[in-house]
């Protein structure tokens, strides 16, 4: 990954400086010049930043001019993620952000945090506010949130946000209540072409930034794929095959953080558990740490230093690929390995997509796990 480094003027007597991704330095002017756009890139390629670092500096360019301000209840950015994990991490930037010299305010609405706090925070006036679909629309609905002075709107990750049952009414409400000069930026890891039909449809107008990596592996990463035996007559004999191939692994080859990914909640509770919370720590000396998960817990969380993915379950869709094994080798610099138990027709479709890797082809053409095992 190339990084550049980037001035931002921030009022008239500072500035920050960040050293900043290829993305990030290809959305900059669109963001802070108020165009709506869909922000893509791989994993690990700083997308929040991308949007977070222009719309801050625009917030504070207007305080000074004197053409918007912070008002209760009433936040100008609103940014709707996926999940509480996700939220709370884009928070955690935004507190970053704030505390070195570029002062806003941010909160985060979702099922995980009091609603009290949540309601006390948005009256004492908020600039930027992290909300899942749900929370979001109950916040309009009961009237503690107000929507006419909204400046940006984010989706980010926005591919999963449609399969959640909440995000088109939250979204509806945001185009038929926001200003209608209101920016909307769509930012995800992958763009399958379902989605981009439907973001097209709705906004024509959108700018279209795609990063170096979308679709594509780090090229640091190094994959390994397993072959798990499968007899028919017992179907719980490639999971226990998988689980002893997980547990040679982890003798053999002790790293520092481990991912493994299952398709269905019901498999990650039998084969573990993992904290979220834990797991973004640094581990004592001679300690392994382990996160078992669906794509779903670890979508868009940024866990530093995992020097191992393990696909224990086979992804339903190369996208859903793409995305697991970026969450190792990411950032400038970074390596890792990625190991995929594969079974049966699997196996065939594990190779050909490492191979593409291999070579820096995109994933667009290949088939789903679904279409082989027709």
């Amino acid at each position: 990954m190339f990084n550049i480094v980037f001035c931002i003027r921030l009022n008239f007597n500072m500035s920050l400086q960040f050293e900043i991704t290829v993305l990030q330095a290809m959305a900059f002017d669109s963001v802070i010049g108020g165009k709506s756009c869909i922000i893509s890139d791989q994993s690990g390629s700083g997308k929040t930043l991308s949007y977070l670092i222009p719309l801050v500096q625009r917030l504070r360019q207007e305080e000074i001019e004197g053409l918007s301000k912070s008002k209760s209840q009433n936040p100008r950015v609103v940014i709707l993620v996926p999940t509480a994990d996700l939220a709370s991490q884009v928070l955690n930037v935004c507190r970053s952000l704030s505390k070195v010299g570029v002062p806003f305010r941010s909160m985060v609405a979702t099922g995980g945090f009091r609603q009290k706090t949540q309601l006390e925070s948005l009256k004492q006036g908020i600039d930027v506010m992290i909300a899942t679909p749900g929370r979001f629309t109950f916040l309009v609905n009961e009237g503690h949130l107000q929507l006419s002075d909204i400046k940006s709107a984010i989706l980010d990750e926005v591919d999963m946000l449609y399969n959640d049952e909440d995000f088109e009414l939250a979204l509806q409400t945001l185009v038929d209540l926001a200003p209608v000069t209101a920016q909307y930026l769509f930012v995800t890891a992958t763009l399958p072409v379902e989605i981009y039909n439907k973001l097209v449809e709705v906004f024509p107008d959108c700018e279209v930034i795609m990063g170096p990596g979308v679709h594509r592996t780090s090229s640091r990463l190094e994959e390994i794929a397993a072959e798990m035996k499968e007899l028919k007559k017992y179907p719980d004999t490639a999971f226990l095959n998988k689980k002893n191939a997980l547990l040679q692994l982890v003798g053999e080859s002790p790293v520092t953080k481990t991912i493994v990914f299952c398709n269905k909640i019901e498999t990650y509770q039998e084969t573990g558990l993992g904290n979220i919370e834990e797991f973004r720590g640094t581990p004592s000396k001679n300690m392994s740490l382990f996160l078992v998960c669906t794509d779903r817990a670890s979508r868009g969380i940024d866990f530093a230093g995992v020097d191992h993915v393990v696909l224990f379950d086979f992804p339903r869709d190369p996208s859903e690929y793409v995305r697991r094994v970026g969450r190792t080798a990411r950032g400038a610099g970074g390596a890792g390995k990625a190991f995929i138990f594969a079974v049966g027709k699997q196996v065939s479709l594990a190779r050909r997509i490492i191979e593409r890797n291999l070579k820096g082809h995109p994933l667009h053409d290949v088939p789903s796990a679904y279409e082989v095992m027709r």
